[in-house]
């Protein structure tokens, strides 16, 4: 009943006793009516209201995410969402910690890389009900012990060398212990070529090669193979960050001539004393180098889903000597270790009602990846060996994987991993692998347009953990957020238009401008773009596990039978790095 009909009601009453006795029953009863319909009808419109306010959440959630009905259990659970940025930063900021109590490194061969392998392993053994796996390799030839030595003598005058200031060691090549000095020979051309070499006619002669035109390991090939007693590669001073020494140069493995990298200033002060015929100049080298051993890789994989269908998420677990490697990559490290807590917490909980995928999904975690992927390496070659098993990990069992390395940089863009139309493939991929890592890159796009958020194209040509996996037919997927590639004022652009001004970041600048360096802390990571990494991780990993027919998804066109793993040049991986040339 309305106001206005109440209203009209009062202004009937009479004068009447009986007639007022009778209207005062009336006017009861009409005004508990009244009450009842009113107690109805707002319970009628809250209960609408409730609807349409669940409706838009629920909307907004699966528009925010991406999570259609078959992705997260009808909209009641989103793996997205629980990925949270205080989450990953209170944990890399324990990585941080690991690497302050060792020299301010996680590099294989120092304790901050062991305590890294054990903050993993003790994180998934107290946090998950995940079936846990290390695999140990060794390498030879990778861990310094002490200072090394270096000396000249120009016309007998006698100089000591600095370590790290005008020289560093090249990793994989062997000790050197000199008792005497050894004379100087300087390759020409850059020493890329036979011809190149023809001045050196004995063993005891000391090579020196400067920077250029081909890979660090090429030209150690070359100092094998013309046995000299040593070999000295100098930068060549072309731009600002080449004068300097690295402690990242890479030899080749199992090599068995000592070899350092030299400053620029030290090169040519050793090309200019050799171009005097009448200057007599020598070389000492002295240095104790030893394996790393039992290394370790880490997998850990969820107790449900077909163990011949396995999802792997990778990373790399270690750093570079020259800094805390937070970016590089323990920003990879922790996104991974977040994504398996929050997956076995969800299928854990019973309250959770989240449905488990009907694939495995496999988390590893990689060692010696900046030595030239070393780690993945090795377990893709275990992988495809037959004595492999379903638990230990069979190619054959290997539907996708992904890798998340540099995945929080300081001036990011969002780069997804895709063929890019062949351009950046390594040679030897077969077909279905390409066209399954498309597939997915396809996958990572449509999110990052659905949020709203610009992406980029970030091809495979070899820089990180996936590579191995290509070429071994597996179809891989993954998003970085840039290393020292240099972002230009168009990716500004469109980063500021997305999230609004002064989102967009600094153009013409690294996106990482610590890659590799000291300065590659906690205070380097951006958490914004971190958190987004992840959350586009844990949307694909959902997304795949809800499909029905993954193997069909990833591979319209089939796969071989019988997967062989293809001729993995270690070479290829150990020059496919900043530090190649």
């Amino acid at each position: 009943m309305t106001i206005e009909n109440k209203n009209q009601f009062q202004t009937s009453i009479v004068s009447n006793s009986t007639i007022k006795s009778k209207t005062f029953f009336i006017f009861t009863g009409l005004l508990i009516l009244f009450s009842i319909l009113t107690i109805i009808l707002t319970a009628i419109i809250l209960s609408i209201i409730v609807k349409n306010f669940n409706s838009i959440n629920t909307t907004n959630s699966s528009s925010s995410c991406n999570n259609t009905t078959n992705n997260n259990n009808n909209g009641s659970i989103s793996f997205v969402n629980e990925i949270k940025s205080d989450d990953l930063m209170k944990h890399l900021n324990e990585l941080q910690k690991i690497a302050d109590k060792s020299n301010g490194t996680r590099a294989i061969g120092t304790q901050g890389f062991n305590d890294t392998i054990d903050y993993i392993t003790n994180q998934l053994q107290q946090n998950t009900n995940f079936v846990i796996q290390h695999e140990y390799f060794n390498l030879r030839n990778s861990i310094l012990k002490g200072i090394p030595k270096f000396q000249s003598v120009i016309n007998n005058h006698i100089d000591d060398y600095i370590y790290l200031t005008d020289f560093t060691h090249i990793i994989f090549s062997p000790s050197a212990n000199f008792d005497s000095f050894i004379q100087l020979v300087v390759i020409p051309n850059l020493g890329c070529q036979d011809i190149d070499w023809i001045n050196v006619s004995n063993t005891d002669s000391i090579a020196l090669v400067k920077r250029g035109d081909c890979g660090f390991a090429e030209k150690a090939q070359f100092a094998e193979k013309y046995r000299v007693k040593g070999f000295l590669i100098y930068n060549d001073g072309i731009a600002p960050d080449r004068f300097q020494v690295y402690q990242n140069v890479r030899g080749i493995m199992n090599g068995t001539i000592p070899g350092y990298f030299l400053s620029y200033n030290l090169g040519m002060k050793f090309v200019n004393a050799a171009s005097n015929i009448n200057t007599n100049i020598s070389i000492i080298m002295n240095s104790d180098v030893y394996d790393a051993q039992g290394i370790a890789n880490i997998c850990a994989d969820t107790p449900t889903g077909d163990k011949t269908k396995t999802i792997i998420v990778g990373s790399h677990s270690d750093g570079v000597l020259d800094g805390s490697g937070i970016n590089d990559n323990g920003s990879g490290t922790i996104g991974n270790l977040v994504l398996a807590l929050n997956l076995a917490r969800l299928l854990r909980e019973s309250s959770s009602n989240y449905i488990p995928y009907e694939y495995r999904v496999r988390f590893c975690w990689w060692g010696a990846e900046e030595l030239g992927l070393i780690g993945s390496i090795y377990h893709v070659e275990q992988a495809s060996l037959s004595h492999a098993t379903i638990e230990s990990g069979r190619l054959q069992d290997y539907l996708s994987y992904f890798n998340y390395d540099m995945i929080g940089s300081s001036n990011y863009n969002f780069g997804i991993l895709d063929s890019i139309d062949g351009i950046y493939v390594p040679s030897g991929t077969p077909e279905h692998a390409i066209i399954g890592t498309d597939k997915i890159a396809n996958l990572f796009q449509q999110w990052f347009n659905q949020q709203k958020l610009p992406w980029t194209q970030s091809g495979v040509g070899g820089g990180s953990d996936f590579v191995p996996f290509l070429t071994a037919g597996i179809a891989v997927g993954g998003v970085n957020t840039g290393a020292n590639g240099i972002k230009s004022a168009t990716e500004r652009d469109v980063i500021t238009v997305a999230l609004g001004a002064g989102n967009g970041g600094l153009a013409n600048v690294a996106y990482d401008s610590c890659y590799h360096q000291q300065c590659d802390r906690i205070q380097n990571i951006n958490p914004f773009a971190y958190e987004i990494s992840v959350k586009a991780a844990a949307y694909a990993i959902e997304y795949m596990g809800r499909l029905n027919d993954l193997e069909k998804w990833i591979y319209p066109k089939g796969r071989p039978t019988h997967i062989h793993l293809l001729n993995i040049n270690k070479q290829y991986y150990i020059c496919n790095g900043s530090m190649c040339m």
